[in-house]
């Protein structure tokens, strides 16, 4: 879209360079050369603000070659290119807080009240995410076997806990298994451990584990061997702030790093007066 932007602006100067070099075609052949002391001489330094400026900066050649653009032109192509590149910025951005609202209601369609997540804690007690009722909470899905993208998001998450902590604020967080079929409560409670005290981790069967996913729209698909052991799974990167009441408030990407992430909880845990 920038490309075309970009041409629409190189076509408005283009119009401009053109009406310049018709206008001065039109003029005597006498006014489109300099000859320093001629009347017009005066008009084009003051209108450049520079006492050596001649006609000649200005005007075509004797043989009516194009001379360089002028300064309306210039200006009218900055102007035309500017306002384009605005409205493209505004755009974008717009669309951005439309997806991110999700529908008109005004409420993203992610996540839910409370009691909606029926998985099982580290203990294997029976869990649901009411536990988590007037507290904010973060989770994030992942698998315990991941070799390297959850180890580093988890990490960040726990490094973002203790920065609210250390606002003098409080939030849980939460590891969900995308992968009940190898993380077992067991393993699940001496993987969370590693990253920090206060990481809750919390798994199920596949039919529980695949709701919670889906209610939070997280995408995951097994790679390699998929009837065995040995395979991955792919799967969206992404931590989502869930308020007090229970409902999703936003989410964070992979390209959030832990100091910005911590800020921008803060900020939404101040305006709800949390």
């Amino acid at each position: 879209m920038r490309r075309d932007l970009a041409r629409a602006a190189l076509a408005v100067a283009r119009s401009s360079m053109s009406a310049d070099a018709a206008a001065t075609r039109a003029l005597p052949a006498g006014a489109r050369v300099s000859t320093g002391g001629h009347p017009r001489s005066a008009e084009w330094r003051r209108r450049l603000g520079a006492p050596g400026a001649t006609a000649r900066s200005f005007a075509s050649s004797a043989h009516g070659s194009s001379g360089p653009v002028g300064w309306k032109s210039l200006a009218a192509m900055c102007a035309t290119g500017g306002g384009l590149l605005w409205w493209y910025d505004a755009e974008r951005r717009r669309r951005l807080e439309s997806i991110r609202a999700g529908p008109s209601s005004g409420k993203a369609s992610i996540g839910g009240a409370f009691g909606n997540m029926k998985l099982a804690n580290e203990n294997g007690r029976a869990w649901r995410t009411d536990e988590l009722k007037g507290k904010f909470a973060l989770l994030y899905f992942g698998f315990t076997m991941c070799p390297d993208i959850c180890p580093d998001e988890l990490e960040k998450m726990a490094e973002c806990v203790d920065l609210v902590e250390k606002a003098g604020k409080s939030i849980v967080p939460v590891f969900v298994s995308i992968d009940p079929e190898r993380d077992s409560v067991r393993r699940v409670k001496e993987y969370v451990k590693e990253f920090h005290p206060k990481l809750l981790g919390v798994t199920g069967s596949v039919e529980a584990c695949k709701a919670a996913a889906k209610q939070y729209r997280v995408y995951y698909h097994k790679t390699g061997d998929e009837d065995g052991d040995d395979y991955l799974v792919d799967h969206s990167i992404i931590m989502y702030l869930v308020d007090p009441a229970g409902e999703f408030v936003t989410f964070y990407g992979k390209n959030y790093e832990a100091a910005p992430m911590a800020e921008a909880i803060l900020e939404q845990m101040k305006r709800v007066g949390h």
